[in-house]
């Protein structure tokens, strides 16, 4: 029986993760993003929140086969909801490592718990209310996105006692779905933006290279990383030195396992520190601290040379299904931007590069000053 895992990465797939019809929509969100930006040229500004519906917009696309504009309420109040589950997760994950303490603050209701189980409910209702419109007008010979895929699939498979194909499955996995593909890119994105602002030469030499490999009109393509090493440098470091995800997802054994010699029984909870990864001397140097493209580059500066404890996306079987369309959307956001403004700190003002953590390691909540290249 194939897993509802297995199944959802295979359907993601045929829908577009890495293919070019998804790299044209894509492109026609950031070319939107665009504009929007123009319009704050030379304005201090916070752009997590002109960010955020663009992202979100290219998911929706894949999940629901449909994107919501920029000023629908709907839009708005989905934006604002994972934000704040993004906050609200980072706020209560300390309870992973002292469950016993969870009973004491539901009891004396304190905390932020009861929140963040109301926003995750509110999302988990907007997905089951595209799913009811998806059965309304289902169509076995014209798969529209996710959803219709994931029906059919249920539908193929209700007479098998044993299925993990349910609607119950389908709503929880289009919720994460949703909120991990909009959020991460958006936060990555934005920590790029910060870095360039902070650090002027980085910035240059990611101009210097939008310069030689693509110029001044032409829209980036995924294919352009492969003549542009820094930039890819740059992205790649940016995971490691603020790990976008610290904490990964809880895990949970089966079976009795050993790993590395050590014993692990079955019905264990594991949780990855991806944090401490990122931040091991032994595996990055003494510098472990400093934000540095070239650990990721030849000793030349003309290739991307990516260790294999470089793991932003996790590894094995269980690493993000999404890892193909994160990598495509931030490449060509960043270069986009950056063909487009230059990025700076405010008159007066210092880029603040400590984050807040919630699912994301989100950056503050900063202004940005744009200004237009060529």
């Amino acid at each position: 029986m194939e897993r509802a895992e297995r199944f959802s990465l295979h359907m993601l797939r045929d829908l577009g993760f890495g293919k070019t019809k998804m790299e044209e929509h894509i492109k026609e969100e950031i070319l939107e993003l665009l504009q929007r930006m123009s319009e704050h040229v030379g304005k201090p500004t916070k752009f997590s929140y002109i960010l955020a519906p663009s992202m979100s917009n290219n998911v929706a696309s894949l999940l629901f086969g449909n994107r919501l504009k920029v000023d629908d309420p709907q839009r708005q109040k989905l934006d604002e909801t994972i934000r704040e589950i993004g906050r609200l997760a980072g706020s209560t994950s300390w309870q992973i490592f002292f469950p016993w303490l969870k009973g004491i603050l539901s009891y004396f209701n304190v905390g932020d718990k009861g929140r963040l189980v109301a926003m995750l409910h509110e999302n988990r209702e907007y997905c089951k209310k595209e799913m009811k419109k998806h059965e309304e007008t289902l169509d076995p010979n014209n798969v529209r996105d996710f959803i219709d895929g994931y029906l059919l699939e249920i539908q193929k498979r209700s007479n098998d006692p044993n299925t993990t194909f349910t609607k119950e499955v389908l709503a929880d996995l289009a919720r994460a779905f949703f909120a991990a593909g909009s959020d991460t890119v958006r936060v990555t994105v934005e920590w790029m933006l910060c870095i360039c602002a902070a650090y002027p030469h980085i910035q240059n030499k990611i101009h210097a290279e939008i310069e030689e490999v693509i110029g001044a009109d032409r829209f980036p393509t995924w294919q352009d990383r492969l003549r542009m090493p820094f930039t890819e440098a740059s992205i790649i470091e940016l995971m490691r030195w603020r790990t976008i995800v610290p904490l990964n997802i809880m895990r949970y054994t089966l079976q009795d396992t050993e790993l590395n010699g050590y014993y692990i029984p079955k019905h264990s909870r594991v949780l990855s520190v991806m944090w401490a990864v990122d931040n091991d001397t032994k595996l990055w140097g003494n510098d472990v601290k400093e934000y540095k493209p070239e650990r990721m580059l030849s000793k030349d500066g003309k290739k991307v040379v990516k260790p294999e404890y470089a793991i932003p996306f996790s590894i094995g079987k269980r690493s993000c299904p999404g890892k193909s369309l994160a990598e495509i959307e931030v490449f060509l956001y960043l270069v986009a931007i950056l063909q487009k403004f230059e990025v700076s700190a405010p008159p007066g003002k210092t880029i603040d590069l400590e984050g807040n953590l919630g699912i994301s390691l989100q950056p503050k909540r900063q202004d940005l000053c744009l200004k237009l290249r060529h």
